[in-house]
């Protein structure tokens, strides 16, 4: 049974169907007639938020090309569990047409339910960015936002996973003098 190799991509898919929910976020900053003066669409990446904030400390005499900017956006998977209380029978199957003209059946046990957790982390130089970035996020979970990913291609299965905002922590990171950089940084778990 175990070495018979398949690959769905259904955890690459999950993250990735995740980390799309904040491609488009963006700050903008007015000038002192109420007008937008400029726009900025915050940067994603996928890693944990120290390795970002290892690079800003990197260059913290504040001279030269900075080693990164903020704002910034960073989440990373931090856990996969089991959910015994979405557990169908181990025979239970279900049948799909391949798509094909022949009309092939394909029959597919039923998956097996992990919650998989995400850590989202914002870092910002000032509070009005990380606010407008905060309101950008906030409104859609209440407390659970449906994504829809198409989980297993060949089958044409495809599932609303529901992305749930379990809690938000902030630092300010404001200690020492004028020359250290400030951090404000939240934390989204989901």
């Amino acid at each position: 049974m175990l070495g018979n190799y398949f690959y769905h991509e259904i955890i690459r898919k999950t993250v990735i169907g995740f980390g799309t929910l904040f491609n488009n976020i963006e700050i903008r900053t007015l000038d002192d007639n109420g007008k937008e003066a400029t726009r900025l669409k915050v940067p994603l990446a996928y890693g944990p938020i120290q390795k970002f904030l290892a690079k800003i400390e990197q260059n913290a005499d504040l001279r030269g090309r900075p080693a990164i900017t903020l704002p910034r956006l960073s989440f990373e998977m931090t856990g996969i569990t089991y959910d015994s209380t979405r557990k169908s029978s181990i025979t239970s199957t279900f049948k799909t047409n391949d798509g094909s003209t022949g009309g092939n059946i394909k029959k597919v046990y039923m998956p097996v339910p992990y919650n998989v957790s995400f850590q989202l982390s914002i870092a910002s130089k000032t509070n009005d960015d990380m606010l407008q970035i905060i309101e950008q996020i906030l409104p859609y979970f209440q407390p659970s936002f449906n994504v829809t990913v198409d989980l297993i291609s060949s089958i044409g299965e495809k599932k609303d996973i529901p992305i749930i905002l379990n809690s938000i922590g902030f630092q300010d990171d404001y200690e020492g003098d004028f020359s250290t950089r400030r951090a404000l940084i939240y934390t989204l778990q989901f």
